[in-house]
């Protein structure tokens, strides 16, 4: 009985090393034929993934930029934009909240996201502006360049130009004379991404808004004003005391439904500001 039980244990057990020996030949010979490499599936390979709001943002901007959606168009939805870049829809929906509050694009329930359309109810800049402005009030003229430099953008030129904090933008300062007083100061972050900008010199003589009408098909897409109390700079030029209260007029431009420059204007205490229709 013993004997008979033994031979059975040993007839098992030659059986299993002989499959387990089996299948290793098997897959020594699978490994001399072929290469084998496990990856992910298509879709997923060539699925984008933006696991950020502001890379997001960059993606739709150089969409829009690009031509493949052009002003007047729909774009995806956020669902279908969660899935084309592998992330979270939440993501989505705050990159495209903030380039709806620049003015980039605008929604609408119901009917989707669509690119600004540049239309003939925007005001196109008129050339020029400040020179206007104080030549109307029977004054003389006169600009003065006080900074140009390379810089990045402060938190509210970060919001109207859609870019990041670490992105170089080109900061203009300059000061408008009315027979010799102070009438306006300004300062202009242009956008060396979406501008061909000349040569920083011009602006010693010609004023960026005034350059920007003349050379480039660009409209005035929206404007704010605000008080707040001048400093640096501005009260500087001004020839005021700091703290001073005085009217700020903050203008984006756009070319192609994208901001290219923010402005921001400082006017003494008194002045007042007519628009006409």
């Amino acid at each position: 009985m013993a004997n008979w039980t033994a031979s059975i244990l040993v007839r098992i057990i030659y059986q299993i090393g002989t499959g387990i020996c089996h299948e290793f030949f098997k897959m020594a010979k699978l490994s001399q034929g072929s290469s084998v490499t496990i990856r992910s599936s298509g879709v997923d390979a060539e699925r984008r993934r933006l696991n950020t709001w502001q890379a997001i943002r960059a993606d739709v901007l150089g969409r829009i930029r690009s031509g493949e959606w052009p002003p007047g168009s729909l774009i995806p939805t956020e669902q279908m934009l969660s899935i084309e870049m592998g992330c979270a829809r939440a993501t989505v929906n705050r990159a495209l909240r903030e380039l709806a509050d620049s003015g980039i694009i605008q929604r609408r329930r119901k009917v989707g996201t669509r690119v600004t359309a540049t239309t003939s109810r925007r005001t196109t800049l008129s050339l020029p502006v400040l020179r206007d402005e104080i030549e109307s009030l029977g004054a003389r003229y006169a600009y003065q360049m006080t900074e140009c430099l390379p810089c990045n953008p402060s938190p509210a030129a970060m919001q109207a130009l859609q870019v990041d904090a670490d992105d170089m933008m080109l900061l203009v300062k300059s000061r408008y004379l009315a027979d010799d007083r102070p009438h306006c100061c300004e300062a202009i972050w242009l956008n060396p991404h979406a501008l061909a900008l000349p040569d920083f010199h011009l602006f010693a003589h010609e004023p960026p808004q005034e350059w920007l009408a003349r050379s480039l098909p660009v409209t005035q897409s929206r404007f704010s004003i605000l008080a707040e109390g001048a400093s640096g700079s501005c009260a500087v030029n001004l020839t005021i005391d700091p703290g001073t209260p005085v009217m700020t007029i903050e203008r984006v431009n756009t070319l192609d439904s994208l901001p290219v420059s923010f402005a921001r204007q400082f006017y003494p205490p008194m002045h007042r500001l007519v628009l006409d229709d």
